[in-house]
């Protein structure tokens, strides 16, 4: 059984399209209406998809994870995920099932950058290029477009995939998880329409710093000891700064900055702690580790 998966906020002027278009492919439509305050979840009911309503916004992750549940729940094989507003083309779904239907991926990235085939506007490029590379760089496995929200799933990976991540930087995540479950991920091209963009929708630059948020949170989770590490070392290295400063001034004037060198004092302090919070936390991680193993 094939289930597409759409979370929704506030799209009745694309979902029953999207909806419609989808059923071609899938054997059942869930749509996860997250909060809107328009018509979607009626809209979206009547062109045929299962609807669930959140009464509040929770978040595209928190939207994503219902709709795995509810996949477990049917006992579906496949489970493909798009957006609600009719940028990706249902059509294009065969591509993704694929990979999944051969054996060949647990997890398919619809990807905008591969063979691109679509007119994506510089800042956009530009901007997922960067969140992209930050994401490869926190993963083994690379890939072109890493906040696709066009993607399939076969049973493994509806089975073991973690969705821990409430907000849009739910695609990360899931690189991460599948990375971690050492799951096959493969990417094929499709195509994008950003001619459908509307005021409702999250900001780029918003939606730039909540990925950004969650692949610090990932680092900080997978590499504690580089985490807190560089944050440590850069605190001591401003610290010793103030305190040659402090010393360069001393020597010049005799006179003691004694604020500038009670926050250089600090900052070393605090560097020296976040250090040793990295070392102990790299450590439990590969005491877990291995039990684990």
């Amino acid at each position: 059984m094939i289930l597409a998966a759409i979370p929704a906020y506030n799209e009745e002027v694309a979902i029953g399209t999207v909806v419609l278009r989808t059923k071609r492919h899938v054997d059942q439509v869930f749509v996860v209406d997250d909060g809107s305050y328009d018509k979607t979840a009626m809209i979206a009911e009547l062109a045929g998809a299962s609807v669930f309503r959140f009464k509040e916004n929770q978040g595209k992750g928190i939207a994503l994870r219902y709709a795995f549940l509810h996949a477990k729940e049917i006992g579906a094989d496949i489970v493909v995920c798009l957006d609600g507003d009719g940028q990706h083309n249902p059509d294009e779904i065969p591509r993704l099932l694929t990979p999944i239907l051969s054996g060949n991926a647990d997890m398919v990235i619809g990807s905008r950058f591969l063979n691109i085939q679509s007119d994506i506007p510089r800042y956009r490029r530009a901007g997922q290029t960067i969140l992209t590379s930050l994401t490869n760089s926190i993963t083994t496995t690379k890939v072109t477009d890493s906040q696709s929200g066009f993607r399939a799933f076969s049973k493994k990976a509806i089975e073991t995939i973690s969705l821990d991540e409430k907000g849009i930087g739910i695609e990360s995540y899931m690189q991460r998880s599948a990375d971690d479950s050492g799951l096959k991920i493969a990417e094929v091209p499709i195509t994008c329409r950003y001619d459908l963009e509307h005021a409702s929708k999250m900001g780029s630059v918003h939606h730039g710093f909540s990925v950004v948020n969650t692949l610090l949170k990932i680092v900080e989770e997978r590499r504690p000891l580089f985490f807190f590490g560089s944050i440590g070392l850069g605190l001591v290295i401003v610290g010793v700064t103030m305190g040659i400063w402090v010393v360069e001034v001393f020597s010049r004037t005799r006179e003691f900055a004694i604020g500038t060198s009670l926050i250089g004092i600090m900052l070393i302090i605090l560097g020296i702690l976040s250090m040793y919070t990295g070392v102990m936390l790299h450590a439990i991680a590969q005491i877990v580790h291995r039990i684990g193993k």
